[in-house]
């Protein structure tokens, strides 16, 4: 067993945001009610669009990655803020509805804006980041 110091178990205390991307559906559970109706959808979206992202572009393949995770876990807090405000599933909805209208258009200016879907890709990993330290934080 590996024992870190105090110092470095608070700089990777952030890690554990990823410790259950699908959480417990017992009892009371926030993620009962919408979960999955809402965290389905959301994951297959954000796939969907780093697919059409940087699929054309093979250095930006491994973004992929970024955008299955996103999509994976802000997806699920989003899923748990839609059972507190359901009015919000129906926003995801939508907003799912629109992007798998719209997945060509994305494809056409990820084809065409190679270097912006990279950095779009990067936003989306910042966004995952600064996600985890804040709900990793310590009152």
């Amino acid at each position: 067993m590996i024992v870190l110091p105090q110092r470095t178990r608070s700089m990777l205390s952030w890690l554990s945001y990823f410790r259950t991307p699908f959480p417990s559906t017992q009892g009371f559970s926030a993620y009962r009610m919408p979960g999955v109706a809402v965290h389905g959808p959301l994951l297959f979206v954000f796939t969907l669009t780093g697919f059409s992202l940087c699929w054309q572009h093979p250095f930006e393949r491994l973004f992929m990655i970024v955008w299955v995770l996103a999509g994976l876990y802000l997806g699920r807090d989003i899923a748990v803020y839609c059972h507190y405000a359901p009015p919000l599933t129906l926003v995801c909805w939508a907003v799912c509805a629109l992007v798998i209208h719209k997945a060509k258009s994305v494809a056409a200016f990820g084809t065409t804006h190679g270097f912006l879907s990279g950095m779009f890709s990067l936003a989306a990993a910042l966004l995952l980041f600064l996600v985890a330290l804040r709900m990793t934080r310590r009152q």
